[in-house]
């Protein structure tokens, strides 16, 4: 901001997945000029996944979400990184869609009755009685 003389305030939590998700064949001076160019683009306001280019924001080809854990010397469980993961997923899709479950499942290519299912399993529901 200070070099180049704009106001940008930040970067959303979407926009921040994307970047840790994002392979970074360039690594760090990939990502400063990314940085810097979002920043001159942007000029001022929060940085979102629009600001990003579309090779950023998109999957890999095979439409699956890019997503890598690295696993610790000790080991790591694996039941339990398969969980957060979907709970990720599916409170994100939630929250894209402002809680509409019909919306929501169609994101995540699932039946409604699957994403409730798993809703009520993980105690995802926002507690609303509107949301059904």
């Amino acid at each position: 901001n200070q070099e180049k003389e704009k106001e940008v305030k930040g970067i959303t939590d979407e926009t921040m997945r994307i970047f840790q998700q994002y392979d970074w064949p360039g690594n760090v001076r990939e990502l400063e000029n990314t940085i810097e160019r979002i920043v001159i683009m942007k000029g001022e306001g929060e940085i979102s996944p629009e600001d990003l280019s579309d090779r950023m924001r998109q999957s890999p080809g095979d439409g699956r979400a890019p997503f890598r854990v690295l696993i610790p010397p000790d080991g790591i469980s694996f039941y339990d990184v398969v969980q957060d993961f979907e709970n990720d997923l599916i409170v994100q899709a939630l929250e894209k869609t402002r809680w509409n479950k019909n919306k929501a499942a169609a994101l995540l290519q699932l039946n409604r009755t699957t994403l409730v299912e798993k809703i009520k399993k993980k105690q995802l529901d926002r507690g609303d009685p509107s949301d059904d």
